[in-house]
This record gives C-alpha cells, sequence and structure tokens, in this order.
C-alpha cells in the first residue's frame, strides 16, 4: 500500500495543473461520498457529514462553499445523499445526488461498487460589475439566468477496516451542457458545459504503538483531473488514542493546509474537524488563504446485543 501511495502520487505530479475544477475541500478523507459512490455505506451504520469552506479570503466574490452528506448500510447495499453548494462571483452551483452501492466481500476487505445519479443547477446573477459599458458586450449578463440538468456518475471503493482503502470514480459522466437566456429579455446568457471527471483516492493507517492504534499515521491522496487539467492532494494525519488528530496537506502548485479535529468523547461517533490552507501560488500575494470546517458523526444502525448471564439458584 505504501507504494502504491509513492506511485501514484509521482504519476500524477507530472500532470499536475492548477484548475478549478469541482470545488475542492482540504479535509477530502472525511468526505469520499461526494466523489465516490462506491463508498455508500462503507462505515457499516449510518454517517452524516456537514463540511463548510470559504476559499482565497481577501478576494470579493470568492468561492464560499457548502456540502451535506449522509450515507447508510442495510446488509450489502448502501445509499448516500449529497447536496452541494457553491457560489464563486455572480456564479452560483447546486448539486443533489442519490448513490446506491453493493458490497461484496473480498480477501480482507470489502469492495463497493456504486452508481449515483442527480441534477445540477447553475445560474449567474446580474450583480456583474464591468469596469467598460457592458452595453457594449452582448455578452455579459444584465439579468439572471439559471439552467438545470441530469448528472450520474460510478465508482469502485475498496477498504480494510482501520488498514486501508482505495477508490476510483468518474463523474458527470453524461457531459450535460446547460443553456439559458437571460430572464425578462436582458442580455447575456449562461452556457455551461461539465467535464467529465475522474479520482483516485488512496489512504493507509499505520499503527506506530505495535497493535495498541494509540499513535496511528494516516497518509493519503487524492487526485483529481478532467483530462485538461489535474490536481494532486498528498496528505498526512497523526491521531492519538482514538481522540484527536493532526496533520498537513500539501495541493501540489496550491497551497499548503494544517489541519486539526477531536473526537467528542461524550458523544460517541461524534467528531469535529478544521483545516487552514496557505496559498503557494501567485494567488497567495493577495489572499489570506481559504478556512474550512468540518462535523462529522457516525453511529450503528443496529445496537450490539447486550450480553446477559443466567445464573441459576442450583449452581452458585
Amino acid at each position: 500500500m505504501k507504494k502504491l501511495l509513492i506511485s501514484t502520487a509521482f504519476l500524477f505530479a507530472g500532470f499536475v495543473a492548477t484548475a478549478q475544477q469541482d470545488a475542492q475541500f482540504t479535509q477530502n478523507m472525511f468526505n469520499k461520498l461526494s466523489v465516490n459512490p462506491g463508498s455508500a455505506g462503507h462505515n457499516g451504520g449510518i454517517c452524516a457529514t456537514f463540511l463548510t469552506r470559504s476559499q482565497w479570503m481577501g478576494f470579493d466574490g470568492r468561492p464560499q462553499t457548502h456540502l451535506f452528506s449522509a450515507d447508510a448500510r442495510f446488509s450489502k447495499h448502501g445509499v448516500g445523499l449529497t447536496i452541494f453548494q457553491d457560489k464563486l462571483g455572480i456564479e452560483s452551483s447546486l448539486i443533489a445526488k442519490l448513490a446506491y452501492s453493493y458490497h461484496l466481500t473480498l480477501g480482507a476487505g470489502e469492495l463497493g461498487i456504486g452508481l449515483e445519479v442527480g441534477l445540477i443547477n447553475k445560474s449567474f446573477g446580474d450583480e456583474f460589475i464591468a469596469i467598460d459599458d457592458f452595453t457594449q458586450d452582448p455578452s455579459i449578463p444584465n439579468a439572471s439566468t439559471s439552467a438545470m440538468t441530469f448528472d450520474a456518475g460510478l465508482g469502485i471503493y475498496y477498504h480494510i477496516k482501520d488498514k486501508m482503502y482505495v477508490g476510483i470514480s468518474t463523474l458527470h459522466l453524461p457531459q450535460s451542457e446547460l443553456e439559458d437566456v437571460a430572464d425578462g429579455g436582458g442580455q447575456g446568457a449562461l452556457n455551461y458545459a461539465s467535464s467529465r471527471h475522474y479520482y483516485i483516492m488512496a489512504g493507509y493507517d499505520w499503527d506506530m504503538s505495535g497493535g495498541a492504534r494509540k499513535w496511528v499515521l494516516k497518509p493519503s491522496i487524492l487526485a483529481k483531473t478532467d483530462a485538461s487539467s489535474t490536481q494532486l492532494d498528498l496528505n498526512a494525519l497523526v491521531e492519538y488514542n482514538k481522540l484527536v488528530w493532526g496533520g498537513v496537506t500539501y495541493r501540489v502548485q496550491d497551497a499548503v493546509a494544517i489541519l486539526a479535529g477531536v473526537h467528542i468523547p461524550q458523544l460517541p461517533g461524534l467528531k469535529l474537524g478544521i483545516s487552514y490552507d496557505v496559498t503557494t501560488s501567485a494567488l497567495g500575494d493577495h489572499s489570506s488563504g481559504s478556512l474550512e470546517f468540518m462535523i462529522k458523526y457516525c453511529t450503528n444502525i443496529v445496537s450490539p446485543p447486550k450480553r446477559e448471564v443466567y445464573h441459576s439458584v442450583r449452581f452458585l
């Protein structure tokens, strides 16, 4: 697994170019469902995740991203829901999708094969600020516009509990186009073509305390590409006693991030996380970084049976 992580990192490092494709999250290791439907239900119970991200702070109209996802496991079947909202300047995106996965026992772990279907809505507002007279350029909108289209994706996800995971997925399979003219006869139009995206993720848990899992190193990678540009995240977290974690992420040619989080002992299954990105590209001269918060809660669908012992009065 260590060789796989290193080899994949070097493979994608040769193709990296910075671009804003699907919205990114630094805490991607806690957010597998949104990019791989094969992971739906892999935790074996019910999980819900909320992420909110403010990117490139210091810019007006900077990306503001919110995501809610939830998944559950029923026998060999996993189901999931993802709702995603992103706003960048006058452009707003809303994605809602349902995922289904079927899980097979394979060796020491499980293989999830998943499909997702959903809707993409894109809209442009009317608050565009132009330096020149916008009436001279009919492509600049002076009225709002929006359009909606169908979306779908596929993914496979293999994991060995508390040991490793690896997944491959492709999203936006139809490569649908969204088109609409400005409301009320205004000028400008929405013309957006979604590109097919491919994701590779992998992670490994290395118990540094000889089986006690007091100190666990968790390296992972997430690579995504639309076949014209590629983005690669290299992550390393250290978790102490299943209570707190901290680590770093390097997003090639874009940012270095610090991550931290805590499990809440009073509410088993609840974890809180935070990350802060320091921009390393030219945008760093004008941005004060990116800030992201996470809340995640997981629980079993069926509580483990309570062990009961019967004592006969005949045998004390």
